[in-house]
């Protein structure tokens, strides 16, 4: 999945444990490289700075590279590189929670829209979790947000849904499938003539260990479910996540050059397709020390 707003808190996570925040009804948008975000009530640390605020306005300018957090007796700015924004035009989220406490790292989100040309996206019922407290960690080991996606993580969506569907894909899939060319065509035909848009729900990815597995019923006209295996594989500078996909299955089609060449064309900032890996480059969004 795309990083969205809870990326901006995990910046500097080099710590023996993930950061203590929480942050509660975090609503706003970005838009024409600046955003600007209403939250209820907010508790942080950094560096052994404890920073409480309630009734807050955060304001994200990607140019200046800051963010700065008012609430009506204090102002906090803190300098961030947003280039990992590139990814969006724009996006527009209502109703986030961001908690981390030690070890336990959650997202949850209502309503997610965003626009990566030349689709909008509009997600429901997010949440992320990343746990790694019953996972053994040395005194002199750092942990981070990006560990813990390698480690234990899981992610839920319960609808994604957008219009345009890729028709280039399906032309991809015949190829990967030359003996499924009679049914690929007839699922290209119900999508060219279909009026609504492309449902994607039940979304679920899970990762243990480095092992990834994901799935998705495919809605609206396709009808079927997508699966996906493989690993996910990072430096010891946490600098760039190289996630191998290894199998892909809608239904009974395969379709892991499809869905590689797919992600290829969204022609993502940071995001590169080397053969069957997506190589997503981080060092725009995290910070870290070396592991020893």
């Amino acid at each position: 999945m795309k990083k969205f707003l809870f990326s901006l808190f995990f910046v500097q996570t080099a710590f023996a444990s993930f950061p203590i925040i929480d942050v509660h009804n975090i609503t706003g948008e970005y838009l024409d490289a600046k955003g600007k975000a209403y939250a209820v009530k907010a508790y942080y640390e950094i560096e052994k700075v404890k920073i409480a605020h309630s009734e807050i306005t955060i304001d994200v300018n990607k140019k200046q590279k800051n963010l700065v957090i008012n609430d009506p007796n204090t102002s906090v700015q803190l300098d961030f590189d947003f280039s990992f924004l590139n990814v969006f035009k724009a996006f527009e989220f209502r109703g986030v929670d961001i908690k981390s406490d030690k070890k336990l790292f959650t997202v949850r989100a209502p309503e997610l829209d965003f626009f990566i040309s030349p689709k909008h996206y509009d997600l429901s019922n997010f949440f992320f979790e990343t746990d790694v407290r019953n996972i053994p960690v040395g005194d002199d080991e750092d942990v981070t947000v990006v560990d813990g996606i390698i480690l234990n993580a899981r992610l839920f969506t319960a609808k994604m849904q957008f219009k345009n569907f890729d028709e280039q894909v399906f032309d991809e899939i015949r190829i990967e499938n030359p003996g499924l060319n009679e049914k690929v065509s007839e699922m290209l035909k119900k999508a060219q003539s279909a009026t609504i848009p492309m449902i994607i729900r039940h979304i679920k990815f899970s990762v243990k260990e480095g092992k990834f597995f994901g799935r998705a019923k495919l809605d609206s006209y396709i009808n079927l479910w997508l699966r996906l295996w493989g690993n996910i594989t990072t430096d010891k500078e946490n600098t760039f996540l190289d996630i191998h996909l290894s199998k892909a299955k809608l239904g009974y089609f395969s379709i892991k050059s499809s869905l590689l060449g797919m992600v290829k064309r969204l022609n993502l900032d940071k995001v590169t397709v080397k053969g069957d890996h997506i190589i997503v480059n981080l060092t725009s969004i995290v910070v870290s020390k070396p592991r020893k």
